[in-house]
């Protein structure tokens, strides 16, 4: 459940103090390739410090070919749903009650009758769960799940967290390569800051408004190593699964603004670095879309608006 907690962006610096504005990521050379039955990919690009940086790794295409992401379609889950509070309907005895479930609109309708009062209750409330099961039933087959917003909206967006932990494992490969980069011993902090600066260089598309968008413009991690390319919501579950390929006990939280997203991680921080206090822990807060080369506890100006005004929603990633 998405909810919106007592929580406050803790300020170790003025917020909106006049900063040079940071450069923007890109990238300096993309390809892949085919060979056998994967896909090599090599990556160069300029990370925080302006220093080239590249990578290179391969990956299944079976992986890469895997798709469980769709748009969502109202009508199609609606249908589900209507389909499924019938079979629920045929397994009332009808000397209990009766029941009668219809279109109307956009809805559902579903209309029980009974002699008697406590059966009347009973299949009611049997109907209801039946309904929110299906419903959560075809989220779970389809790859989504329920959204609230900062102002208690409520939409249906892809199952962020799912992909998240479902694509940890595939995903090592890159983040190992990424690790392999750093001098040994290098600190935790290193390795996400450079994960950072190449998921920031990956091209970005506009992020289309989560309320309304049924997903479309949703592309989950592997689609996009595969099509160079995602929106805010992709990038920043791309981010988190990296993360959590090496990092599997840090704590992460997904921050949804009302056009944006971002990661906070709990590391050490310093003293002029951004972060967000949630149930008494203190979020290093990051910006994985780009493509301003943003270090890590560095958030945007509109991104330090939205977080002080509360005009933010959390997803903590297992």
């Amino acid at each position: 459940m998405i909810g919106i907690p007592n929580s406050t962006i803790k300020w170790l610096t003025l917020a909106f103090m006049s900063v040079h504005l940071p450069s923007f990521a890109q990238q300096l050379v993309f390809n892949k390739a085919k060979q056998n039955k994967e896909m090599h990919f090599n990556y160069t690009w300029s990370d925080h410090q302006e220093q080239t940086r590249d990578i290179a790794f391969a990956l299944p295409l079976r992986q890469l070919n895997r798709q469980h992401h769709k748009k969502f379609i109202p009508d199609l889950a609606q249908q589900y749903v209507y389909i499924e509070l019938h079979k629920a309907a045929r397994k009332i005895d009808p000397k209990e009650a009766r029941v009668q479930i219809q279109h109307r609109g956009q809805d559902i309708h579903i209309q029980v009758t009974s002699r008697s009062d406590n059966l009347l209750d009973k299949w009611q409330r049997s109907m209801t769960q039946s309904q929110e099961k299906a419903i959560d039933q075809y989220l779970q087959d389809n790859y989504y799940s329920h959204f609230r917003s900062h102002l208690g909206q409520e939409a249906i967006k892809p199952d962020h967290l799912r992909y998240i932990s479902e694509n940890t494992a595939a995903l090592l490969p890159i983040a190992q390569a990424v690790y392999d980069k750093l001098p040994t011993n290098s600190k935790t902090r290193a390795y996400v800051n450079l994960v950072l600066s190449w998921v920031q260089s990956i091209p970005y598309n506009e992020l289309k408004n989560r309320l309304t968008s049924n997903g479309a413009g949703y592309l989950p991690p592997l689609s996009v190593i595969a099509n160079n390319q995602g929106d805010c919501d992709s990038k920043t579950v791309l981010m988190a699964s990296l993360v959590r390929s090496l990092l599997p006990e840090v704590k992460m939280t997904m921050i949804f603004l009302p056009n944006h997203a971002l990661l906070g991680i709990v590391l050490p921080f310093r003293t002029n670095e951004q972060t967000l206090s949630v149930d008494d822990l203190d979020y290093l807060l990051m910006e994985p879309t780009g493509p301003a080369k943003i270090p890590l506890g560095q958030i945007a100006n509109r991104s330090a608006s939205d977080i002080a005004g509360n005009m933010y929603s959390l997803e903590e990633v297992p």
